[in-house]
């Protein structure tokens, strides 16, 4: 049974994407009716696509919308909404946006993640909630579904077409998708022209990135395109998503490689995964742990509509840089926010922010800037107080490390909760135990100045600093600058 079990998650996620056959077809085309032709030429045909198949029929794929509102939300109440018959005695009202909901890769409509985001999504607006369910067109092996997905995406244009009859106009249309699912928003919309706003949570990366607009998700397939990243890290690292800029704005957490809490070496994710999978004979918790980045897109998204975390994002041109803290002012472009509030922001390009590994999510951003009026060689511990409370201890470096007179200490911080307006702060200085340098540096360390830079608030904090004396491991507390 372990073997059974083991093999049939690696055949699921690494036979999709590794070892798929490297052997092409010529052009080939095929036909649906309303839906028009597909054909395997260029640019579907390509050196990232190794593997060209046609796409199936959207009858052999099982296609499936189910409509989601406040009088039907859940599964038991669900009402099927099929192409070409029109709404009929459903809940679906012309009056109402209305989002679709497109799961990826060997998922399906019923997944809980696409349930509890359509409960969150009723809660925070009155609306139609549609997912869609291509489960039997999302299966293995990896190339054909990635060819399904062009027909997936054609069946959701042909039906919101129709949806539009009613009332609603395109504008309010919103497609939500993940890995695959966020391709398929984008066939769709390219088939619109005028759809009102696509989230792309982390589109997958193999077969997509790098190929032509027409072949993945791009800017031109809605009026706003949106774009968390989450797994951007090598496939060979078994990284499954793109980090490729899509959207209009493309949001980077935690650097969009991987996440925290999330295995980010090869070997730490085949061994949690196939632990997972020995261990509770359970192949969703063995898949949780080989593709846990890709699915904290939907993860975050979900928190982002459910719970009052800003999620702000700092626009930046890298994650290296963004790391270093050079990247916290919302001057020029503007800031924006990651997940459902993205759209009222007009900030456009990349950004970046910090998250937790568990719920809460939400971190706060500060950078520190320390400046001595004599050398030191130690750790610097800060703790904050606000309006709303204090962080804990936060120790400014890992180890210690040696500053020179009047030289700038500047240090990025994350703090998981909101501590609110900043009122006072404590800092502790712990020399250097080492017997080869301690005795070059002095007990006590002179202070010239102290500010904190509030990202959330974008405000700079001073401090009562000039002339204190930090002696080693006796923490002081200073309020801010015209409370001395």
């Amino acid at each position: 049974m372990r073997t059974l079990v083991v093999s049939a998650l690696f055949v699921g996620w690494s036979a999709g994407f590794i070892l798929d056959s490297l052997v092409s077809k010529l052009d080939q085309n095929v036909c649906f009716g309303d839906l028009g032709c597909f054909s395997t030429a260029p640019p579907f045909r390509s050196v990232e696509r190794p593997v060209d198949l046609l796409p199936k029929s959207p009858t052999e794929q099982q296609i499936k919308f189910y409509l989601h509102t406040r009088e039907s939300p859940s599964t038991a109440s669900e009402e099927e909404i099929q192409v070409g018959s029109g709404v009929g005695s459903t809940h679906y009202s012309g009056s109402r946006k209305t989002k679709f909901l497109v799961h990826g890769f060997t998922h399906h409509g019923h997944r809980q993640w696409l349930l509890n985001l359509a409960t969150a999504l009723l809660n925070k607006e009155d609306l139609n909630v549609i997912i869609v369910d291509w489960g039997h067109g999302a299966g293995i092996p990896y190339a054909q579904a990635t060819a399904n997905t062009r027909v997936v995406g054609a069946l959701i244009a042909q039906l919101i077409k129709e949806l539009t009859l009613v009332g609603p106009s395109l504008a309010d249309f919103h497609i939500i998708g993940h890995s695959l699912g966020a391709h398929i928003a984008g066939y769709a919309g390219e088939r619109l022209h005028t759809l009102g706003q696509i989230t792309g949570l982390d589109p997958a990366d193999p077969y997509f990135q790098g190929t032509d607009v027409r072949v993945r998700l791009d800017p031109s397939d809605a009026d706003f395109v949106d774009v968390i990243h989450t797994d951007g890290s090598s496939i060979l690292q078994l990284g499954f998503g793109t980090m490729q800029q899509m959207g209009h704005v493309d949001f980077y957490p935690n650097g969009g490689a991987h996440q925290p809490g999330c295995d980010a070496d090869f070997m730490g994710t085949l061994s949690h995964t196939v632990w997972a999978a020995v261990t509770q004979l359970d192949t969703l918790a063995a898949e949780g742990a080989v593709a846990c980045s890709h699915e904290r897109s939907y993860i975050l998204y979900t928190d982002s509509v459910s719970n009052n975390c800003p999620y702000t994002a700092y626009p930046c041109t890298s994650g290296s840089e963004y790391a270093a803290g050079h990247c916290l002012s919302c001057t020029g472009t503007g800031c924006s926010e990651m997940g459902y509030n993205s759209k009222n922001f007009s900030a456009r390009g990349s950004f970046y922010l910090d998250t937790a590994s568990i719920s809460p999510f939400c971190e706060f951003h500060y950078q520190v800037n320390i400046t001595g009026r004599n050398n030191m060689d130690g750790v610097i511990t800060l703790v904050l107080q606000g309006t709303n409370g204090r962080s804990a201890n936060i120790p400014l470096m890992a180890d210690n490390e040696v500053h020179t007179k009047g030289h700038i200490i500047s240090k990025f911080i994350k703090v998981p909760n909101d501590i609110g307006t900043l009122t006072n702060i404590a800092l502790e200085y712990d020399k250097t135990s080492s017997v080869l340098t301690g005795w070059a540096y002095p007990d006590d360390w002179q202070l010239m100045g102290v500010s904190i830079f509030s990202a959330e608030e974008q405000r700079m904090y001073t401090f009562c600093a000039y002339g204190k004396t930090l002696t080693s491991h006796k923490p002081i507390a200073m309020g801010l600058t015209g409370t001395c």
